[in-house]
């Protein structure tokens, strides 16, 4: 099956800018958000030291969420510095009832990475999500869903997919000052399957400022010629709360 690139990106932004669209125009708590400034040291398909900046946003009412996060990498390698990976990842939840525990979502995530041959990544997915534990301290989030990758490569052969998605989202604070988080990110099709995790350990400076320690592992089954299946990240960085 082959769609038009110019088509999926375009209902894809649709469907959400109208999701978002519906938040901002009903009385809501108003947005929410974070910026993220660090340092990392990148193993893998890559050697480097990199300045990573991160933006995420978010819009929740009574019955729905949108959120959207904006990441970039700027890689140092042998003292020339290039913009290697842009990422951004866009989602609307509607809950079906006041309790917020099941829900369904629809996802876009728009990639960018040079050091791993990807040219241009859109991957559209809809879904149910369910909260699977929950205590005052900590909380899990399950997310199960189908959708439709388009893969544009800088070496090779172009592809798409019919793709399976699953995501585990948890999130444990052990006091006021520090907080830890993991989840992890399978998407699976017939031309490849990619893994993604986040590790994250925070530590509050104050109501707005923490530093964060983290680690990202990424995986893929089918990478470009020449290209490593895995790549790990180590992530200082801090992140201004808004």
């Amino acid at each position: 099956m082959k769609m038009n690139k110019k088509l999926i990106t375009l209902a894809s932004a649709s469907i959400l800018g109208v999701a978002s669209g519906a938040a901002m125009a009903n009385d809501g708590a108003g947005w929410t958000g974070s910026g993220e400034a660090g340092f990392n040291k990148t193993t893998g398909n890559t050697d480097t030291q990199t300045l990573l900046a991160r933006l995420k946003m978010g819009y929740g009412l009574t019955r729905s969420d949108y959120s959207v996060m904006f990441e970039i990498e700027n890689k140092k390698t042998d003292g020339n510095t290039d913009s290697a990976r842009y990422m951004l990842d866009q989602q609307y939840d509607l809950y079906f009832t006041t309790a917020r525990d099941n829900y369904g979502f629809v996802n876009l995530r728009n990639e960018r990475n040079k050091p791993t041959d990807i040219k241009l990544d859109n991957t559209l997915t809809i879904g149910l999500g369910r909260v699977l534990y929950k205590t005052n301290a900590s909380q899990l989030k399950g997310e199960a869903g189908i959708g439709y990758q388009d893969v544009s490569v800088y070496t090779g052969s172009d592809f798409d997919q019919v793709t399976g998605r699953v995501k585990l989202d948890f999130n444990h604070k052990f006091n006021d000052t520090y907080s830890f988080a993991q989840d992890a990110l399978y998407i699976t099709g017939s031309e490849q399957d990619k893994i993604e995790t986040n590790t994250g350990l925070r530590a509050a400076l104050s109501n707005q400022l923490s530093a964060s320690f983290g680690y990202k592992y990424r995986y893929n089954s089918a990478p470009g010629a020449g290209v490593k299946k895995t790549d790990g990240e180590t992530n200082l960085s801090l992140i201004y709360n808004f």
